[in-house]
């Protein structure tokens, strides 16, 4: 497959040819697997590629409804334990008709285990967070919140969690990459876990890429560790 004879909406025109692949999650007190977040693989395009152009035509929507869709579907089909973390755009929600047809292809096999990973959380869309909440009242699966790269800026992520209520906090990996050698994040991860400690949120660190990152880590009351020490993205089903 060429880029040159395969524009990203030919590609995307198919979504049940798209892979996804899956990064486990862990809960470090256990060493138990937390769960999985679902990472696009459009290929030849990258993820980045893909968003871009479908939020320049304003169709992002779109991208959230074969998403759903298709990684619960592979999800399920794998046999993944744990929950299932699915990326979301601020602005974007499914439609109803694939609230429907994820449903019917989950019949509650993802109930309480299903968690939605805001993304690009500085531009807020009260529209589509109500239309995205009423949504999921609607299908029962009681999903989990978590926010996504936080740390970035001391006002925004204080709104970013005031505005969604988030049950699972991912600290940004800038924070994360060679914290126990870099005095300034240490100071910024204590702030930010006592933060949210108070608020009773799940902190999850991202980005764990060394042996030194995670033992270091281990020191904060951090619940959840993610990165490529831990555990790399890996597709099970390949469909290409």
């Amino acid at each position: 497959m060429y880029k040159e004879n395969n524009s990203i909406f030919d590609v995307m025109s198919k979504p049940e040819k798209i892979n996804f692949a899956f990064q486990p999650i862990f809960e470090i007190e256990t060493g138990n697997i937390y769960g999985y977040e679902a990472l696009m693989r459009p290929t030849p395009y990258t993820p980045m590629e893909v968003i871009a152009e479908y939020a320049r035509l304003n169709r992002l929507n779109e991208i959230e409804d074969f998403t759903i869709y298709y990684a619960a579907k592979q999800f399920l089909e794998n046999n993944l334990t744990g929950k299932l973390f699915l990326n979301s755009f601020p602005s974007a929600f499914v439609s109803d008709e694939m609230l429907d047809k994820v449903h019917l292809l989950v019949q509650h096999r993802l109930k309480s285990r299903l968690v939605i990973e805001m993304l690009e959380y500085t531009e807020f869309d009260n529209h589509a967070h109500n239309k995205k909440t009423t949504q999921f009242i609607k299908s029962q699966t009681d999903e989990f919140v978590a926010i996504d790269d936080y740390g970035t800026g001391k006002n925004i992520d204080e709104e970013c969690i005031d505005f969604y209520n988030p049950d699972i906090v991912k600290i940004d990996r800038k924070l994360i990459s060679n914290i126990h050698t870099n005095l300034r994040n240490q100071k910024a991860l204590i702030d930010i876990c006592n933060y949210l400690q108070q608020k009773g949120i799940i902190i999850l660190a991202e980005g764990v890429e060394t042996q030194e990152e995670y033992d270091y880590l281990k020191k904060y009351p951090i619940k959840l560790m993610q990165g490529y020490f831990l555990g790399k993205p890996k597709i099970y089903n390949d469909l290409q």
